[in-house]
């Protein structure tokens, strides 16, 4: 318990400036709504024009602009893209900090297990995940209350989606967490961490705008969660969903297991 307290004091900052940023980014595009769904005739005509697969990797598809939870599907990807980024940050940088920090041998010397560590840490990563997703959720909530005007919109999609951004963002601070195992310099792990988020969206984004590639989409989280299929089945596909939650679950596991075999040099 002490370990998750302070490093829910250490990480508090970061905490608060993502949270922040990512809050004020999502309700500001969102209260754009209103101006655009009044000229949605024009978007749309617009988009007709456009190439499919620009429209594709945008996620434009089949958005209708007078509708608030289709600009909302169209807003989300991007949030969640630095959400993941953020989360992916806590991750990685929450266990191999002490390494890096020269404090490993401090708190091994502690009546701790490597595994109590290890929990600590990553309960502390999930909490503040966790409640990123609580707050934003809420914002988001409102800010559609707020701008939708006489547009009605399903609530259960609404929370599928949110849901959806939450797991991608906890997938990707257990790849993360995994791989701060390995990599302890912050100087390498910050631009592999980032690489790996830029990565799969770029592949995700590659899927949706090449039949050819489409098979991609099974090696992007970013697609597990595809915002214009849950308003339209209200439901996440439970092959993505199912592929999530082995991602999660064997990520975390690996770094239980790397982290107590390794050999930590103090």
């Amino acid at each position: 318990m002490i370990i998750f307290l302070r490093e829910l004091a250490r990480n508090r900052k970061q905490f608060l400036i993502w949270t922040v940023i990512l809050i004020l980014s999502s309700v500001l595009m969102l209260a754009m709504f209103p101006s655009i769904s009044e000229q949605a005739d024009q978007y749309t005509e617009l988009l007709k024009n456009s190439p499919k697969a620009m429209l594709s990797g945008m996620g434009a598809n089949d958005i209708s602009f007078a509708k608030v939870l289709d600009f909302f599907s169209y807003v989300i990807p991007y949030i969640t893209l630095f959400a993941s980024i953020y989360a992916i940050f806590l991750g990685s940088g929450i266990l191999s900090k002490e390494e890096d920090e020269k404090t490993i041998d401090f708190l091994l010397a502690k009546p701790v297990t490597r595994s109590s560590i290890v929990t600590a840490k990553y309960s502390c990563t999930l909490f503040y995940i966790f409640l990123l997703n609580v707050l934003l959720i809420t914002a988001n909530y409102l800010a559609i209350e707020a701008v939708r005007g006489t547009s009605t919109y399903s609530l259960k999609a609404f929370l599928i989606i949110s849901l959806g951004m939450f797991l991608v963002q906890w997938a990707f601070a257990s790849i993360g967490f995994l791989l701060s195992v390995f990599i302890v310099r912050s100087k390498s792990l910050t631009p592999i961490s980032l690489g790996i988020v830029l990565g799969t969206y770029f592949i995700s984004i590659a899927s949706v705008i090449s039949e050819k590639l489409d098979y991609l989409k099974y090696f992007t989280p970013f697609q597990y969660i595809n915002p214009a299929n849950i308003i339209k089945h209200e439901r996440i596909e439970g092959v993505y969903l199912t592929i999530l939650i082995l991602l999660i679950t064997t990520m975390t596991a690996g770094a239980y297991l790397a982290y107590n075999k390794k050999n930590i040099n103090t």
